[in-house]
């Protein structure tokens, strides 16, 4: 029976899939999982990266043999018992994941969509920073390019869409570097 602390490994079928690409008809979502499933990888670690909410598709890819549970460095191809329930951690109040990470992927995507070199010199900036505090400020200055260069609402929106990403506690930092720039404040703390 699999266990929350049991790693995963992708069977045969699921190294098929993956290989196929989109074409063989999974979710991102369901692709995502088959690709962090790498035979050292529990559920619980699982879940810790890509929220509890997976848990109902990590137990439909298991039981449809895309997944397995690692037993002894082998793998089952025979569908597995359903998973184990654990509990699992209340959600966060404001029904979003924040994360520098996530701050800092959504920025570089948004400034690849900006065809400049200040825009690819921000990225390489926000790639390469290696402390938070230098992340935060690279992002702020990618805002403000954002900001300067696009429309008004397109703007609004990335500076909205940053500001639910970006750590609670990285705010005031990020708020600080950006009252430093022209213009009004980008982001503001909302309780």
């Amino acid at each position: 029976m699999a266990t929350a602390t049991m790693p995963y490994n992708k069977t045969d079928k699921g190294r098929e899939t993956l290989a196929a690409g989109p074409a063989a008809g999974l979710t991102l979502q369901d692709r995502r999982i088959l690709i962090l499933v790498d035979g050292k990888r529990s559920l619980e670690q699982l879940v810790s990266m890509l929220g509890s909410d997976i848990r109902p598709r990590i137990e439909r890819l298991a039981h449809d043999g895309y997944i397995a549970p690692a037993m002894a460095g082998t793998v089952r191809h025979a569908p597995p018992a359903p998973l184990a329930p654990v509990a699992t951690p209340a959600p966060a109040p404001t029904g979003t994941r924040r994360s520098l990470a996530a701050s800092k992927m959504y920025m570089l995507d948004m400034l690849q969509l900006q065809r400049s070199a200040e825009a690819a010199d921000l990225r390489a900036t926000i790639q390469c920073a290696v402390d938070a505090g230098g992340l935060v400020d690279a992002l702020a200055a990618a805002l403000q390019l954002i900001l300067s260069s696009s429309t008004p609402s397109y703007g609004e929106r990335v500076a909205g869409r940053l500001a639910e990403t970006l750590p609670l506690e990285a705010l005031p930092r990020f708020e600080a570097q950006d009252s430093r720039r022209k213009g009004p404040p980008a982001l503001s703390i909302v309780a």
